[in-house]
C-alpha cells in the first residue's frame, strides 16, 4: 500500500504589518494510522509519529489545560524536512483528551525566511508586551527548518485567534526572531531549536537549545531580541546545566524549560528541567532537573547537582504547567514526556517494508501526567495522576507459603534459572493473561523483621519483557528489558541491544538509585500500558520505559529472596481507561 497525503486547500496570505495571516491546510492522514499502537489510558498521538511535548498551559477562558505536542505525517523518516507539524488536544483532568487537530502545520507561508518543518517550542499567553498581538492571546514560539537555504534551524512565532486551538497569524513577517547565523546565537552555527519563552522583570527570557550550550536572550516586544548578558556570551553551559555529574562527552542539551517552584517552607526556587544524557556517567537520553535561581541578567544559577526527573530510559522531550511569569511560583506542578528514546525508537522499528508497517502509522505515546513537588532538601517528588481503576482485585498476604486460588500454585519451588541472585529466588505471584492497561500497589513486608531479600518483578508482554531487580537495602535496582520487534530494524541488533542495557553494554541492563532504602517494609506502583512500564518508588522516584509488542494481554510475576521465610506482598490491581 503507498501512503499517500492530499492537501485540500491553501489558504491566501495576508500582510498584517509585524505578522502575516495564515490559513492552515488539512491533512488527509487515514493512510497513516493503525491501532497497532494505541495506548488504552495513555495519551497517543491519532496518526503517524509523534515525540516532544510542546507546552502544557492552562487556558482561563476555557478551563483546561493545551497541550500540544510534535509530531509526523509518518514515522519512516520523522526528521525529513516538511514533516513534522504540531498536534493539540486538551483535558480537564489527564485521564481524558479531547480529539487531536492541527495547531501549527509543517510549512510556513511563502515567505523569504519561513519554516519548513514546525519543531519544538513553547506557548504563553501575552501580556501586553508582545508586538501586534491581542493582550490575552496565546503565541507560540517554535525551532524549525528554514525553506529557502537546506534547513538551517531557527526561531519563529506566531500567535492564534481561535484560544489555542490554531496558530495562524506568524510574527515579522515569517521571518525568525532567533536567527541560528547571527554573530551571538549558536556557537556551532547548527543548533537553533527548543526555544523556552518566560516573562522577567519585565522583559521576555527565551532559553534556547544550542548543542551542549542554552543560549539566553531577552526582548521587550516578543520579536526582536538581543543577547540577555549584553557583556557576556549569554549562555548556560554544560558544566552548569549538568553540574555534578561526569559530563566527558560533548552531548547536546534540548527542551530546556524553567519554571519557579514554592517549597514546603516557603522559599522559592527557579528549576531547570532539560534533556540530555550522560554516557560517561551510565545514562542514556532522559529528562534532567537542577535547582538554582537566575543572576542578575537572567542566566541560571545552579544551587545543586542536576538529576533525573524519571531515571528510566523513556522520558525525553517532556514539558510542564505552571506559570510563564516567574514571578509566579508554583507549589505543585504537572509534567508528561515523550515515552521514547531515539536510539531506539525512531529508527529500531523500521525495516524495508516500512511503509506497510503498523510501526509507521501510529507511534508516539507519553507518559501518565505527574504531579511534581519540590521538597525542602530541593529535589523533585513524582506523583503519578490516575483515574478510578476498574475490575479492582486484591491479593493479600501472599507468600511462597499461601498461593491464592491456584494462581501462584508453584510458589514452593525456588526460581533460579537466569537469575543474578543472593540467594534463592522464591514465586510470591504469578498471574498469565491479564489486559496490559493495569495500575498495581504492591505493598512488600515481613511477618518476623523488617523485609530483607531482593524484589524481583517480570512483567511479560507476548516474548517481550520488562524486569525489575530491587534490593530494599540499599535502594539499587536494576531493569532489563527485551523487545524482539527492535530485531528487524534498520539498526537490528544495535537498536535491540540498546534498549536492553544501552550505554552500558555490559549485558546487565539499566542501573539506577531509588534512594529509598533500609525500610521495614516496600511500596511500589506500577503502571503498565500497551506501550509503556512505569514504576514509582514512596519517596517519588520513578522510571519509564517503552513496549514495542502489540499484545493485548500480558504476565505478571513477583519474585522474592527470602532469608526470613517471612516476606509477603499485599497486591492491589486494576484497570484503568479513559473511557
Amino acid at each position: 500500500m503507498k501512503l499517500t497525503n492530499t492537501l485540500l486547500s491553501t489558504g491566501a496570505l495576508v500582510a498584517l504589518g509585524l505578522g502575516m495571516t495564515l490559513t492552515t491546510t488539512t491533512v488527509h492522514a487515514d493512510s497513516v494510522t493503525s491501532t497497532a499502537h494505541e495506548s488504552i489510558y495513555h495519551l497517543t498521538t491519532k496518526d503517524g509519529w509523534s515525540n516532544d511535548l510542546q507546552t502544557i498551559a492552562w487556558n482561563s477562558k476555557g478551563n483546561y489545560y493545551d497541550l500540544y505536542f510534535l509530531h509526523s505525517k509518518t514515522s519512516d523518516d520523522p526528521n525529513e524536512a516538511g514533516d513534522q507539524n504540531w498536534y493539540h488536544t486538551t483535558t480537564k483532568d489527564f485521564v481524558h483528551f479531547t480529539p487531536q487537530n492541527e495547531a501549527i502545520k509543517a510549512d510556513g507561508p511563502e515567505a523569504p525566511y519561513t519554516w519548513t518543518s514546525a519543531w519544538t517550542g513553547t506557548v504563553l499567553v501575552n501580556n501586553g508586551q508582545i508586538a501586534g498581538v491581542p493582550k490575552g492571546a496565546q503565541v507560540a514560539y517554535f525551532s524549525g527548518l528554514e525553506k529557502h537555504d537546506g534547513g538551517s534551524q531557527n526561531i519563529w512565532g506566531a500567535w492564534s485567534s481561535d484560544n489555542g486551538k490554531t496558530f495562524s497569524h506568524v510574527l515579522n513577517g515569517a521571518s525568525p526572531v532567533i536567527d541560528h547565523s547571527w554573530n551571538f546565537t549558536s556557537h556551532n552555527k547548527v543548533d537553533e531549536r527548543d526555544p523556552s519563552v518566560v516573562y522577567w522583570h519585565g522583559k521576555m527570557l527565551m532559553y534556547v537549545a544550542e548543542g551542549n550550550e542554552i543560549g539566553v536572550y531577552q526582548s521587550h516586544d516578543g520579536i526582536h531580541c538581543s543577547k540577555a548578558d549584553p557583556h557576556g556570551a549569554s549562555k548556560v553551559g554544560m558544566g552548569t546545566y549538568l553540574r555534578g555529574i561526569n559530563t566527558q562527552d560533548s552531548t547536546p542539551v534540548e527542551c530546556p524549560a524553567l519554571r519557579t517552584m514554592k517549597m514546603p517552607n516557603g522559599k522559592t526556587k527557579q528549576v531547570l528541567f532539560f534533556g540530555a544524557k550522560a554516557p560517561h556517567a551510565g545514562q542514556t537520553t532522559g529528562t534532567y532537573y537542577i535547582v538554582g535561581h537566575l543572576d542578575q541578567n537572567g542566566l541560571f544559577a545552579p544551587e545543586t547537582d542536576a538529576k533525573r526527573l524519571d531515571q528510566g530510559s523513556d522520558y525525553y522531550g517532556a514539558n510542564f504547567s505552571g506559570s510563564s511569569n516567574l514571578a509566579e511560583a508554583s507549589r505543585a506542578i504537572k509534567s508528561m514526556g515523550w515515552v521514547g528514546n531515539w536510539s531506539y525508537t525512531a529508527n529500531g522499528i523500521h525495516n524495508d517494508e516500512s511503509a506497510n508497517s503498523a510501526f509507521t502509522k501510529h507511534l508516539g505515546s507519553y507518559s501518565v501526567a505527574r504531579n511534581l513537588e519540590l521538597g525542602n532538601d530541593m529535589s523533585i517528588k513524582s506523583t503519578p495522576i490516575v483515574g478510578q481503576g476498574k475490575e479492582v482485585k486484591h491479593y493479600n498476604s501472599v507468600s511462597k507459603d499461601h498461593p491464592i486460588n491456584g494462581i501462584n500454585a508453584s510458589s514452593n519451588r525456588p526460581f533460579t534459572n537466569g537469575r543474578d541472585t543472593n540467594g534463592t529466588i522464591y514465586n510470591l505471584l504469578d498471574v498469565p493473561s491479564l489486559s496490559v492497561n493495569k495500575l498495581y500497589n504492591l505493598h512488600f513486608y515481613n511477618t518476623k523483621s523488617s523485609y530483607r531479600g531482593r524484589i524481583y518483578i517480570d512483567i511479560w508482554q507476548g516474548n517481550d519483557y520488562v524486569r525489575l531487580n530491587y534490593d530494599p537495602s540499599n535502594g539499587l535496582y536494576n531493569v532489563k528489558t527485551r523487545s524482539g520487534e527492535l530485531d528487524r530494524g534498520r539498526n537490528g541488533q544495535a537498536a535491540s541491544s540498546y534498549y536492553y542495557d544501552g550505554l552500558l553494554g555490559n549485558g546487565n541492563g539499566y542501573i539506577a538509585d531509588s534512594g529509598v532504602k533500609n525500610q521495614h517494609s516496600v511500596d511500589l506502583k506500577v503502571l503498565t500500558d500497551k506501550n509503556s512500564v512505569e514504576f514509582f518508588f514512596p519517596n517519588g522516584q520513578s522510571y519509564t520505559v517503552a513496549r514495542f509488542n502489540t499484545s493485548q494481554k500480558q504476565d505478571f510475576k513477583i519474585f522474592t529472596e527470602d532469608p526470613t521465610n517471612g516476606n509477603k506482598v499485599d497486591v492491589t490491581q486494576a484497570n484503568l481507561s479513559q473511557n
